[in-house]
């Protein structure tokens, strides 16, 4: 498509990121003028996004002998149904820190 600012270039799709909020989006971006713009389907994609980071609650580290302990939060355990002694698995993928109850 052609770019709606300069009408000169075509819009080409990029990977973006918002590197502050660790949000990964899909844009188009001018090959002439470097105007970027997203379409609907990629503004609902972020929109979901941002709605899972509002979700986030934030906790802290504490040390626990010679580990590093985390709080979760009450309704995070009573949502996900976890009890002292559940066991999870921690792994990470590109410098963030997933846990998934087993």
């Amino acid at each position: 498509m052609r770019c709606p600012f300069c009408k000169k270039g075509n819009m080409e799709t990029i990977q973006a990121s918002f590197k502050e909020d660790n949000i990964n989006y899909e844009a188009f971006r001018c090959s002439v003028c470097r105007e970027e713009i997203v379409d609907m389907e990629q503004l609902h994609q972020l929109a979901k996004e941002y709605k899972k980071l509002r979700k986030a609650k934030q906790t802290g580290f504490a040390k626990w002998g010679n580990s590093i302990a985390i709080r979760i939060p009450d309704e995070m355990v009573k949502e996900l149904k976890i009890k002292p002694g559940t066991k999870a698995q921690i792994t990470r993928e590109k410098g963030i820190l997933k846990i998934t109850p087993a």
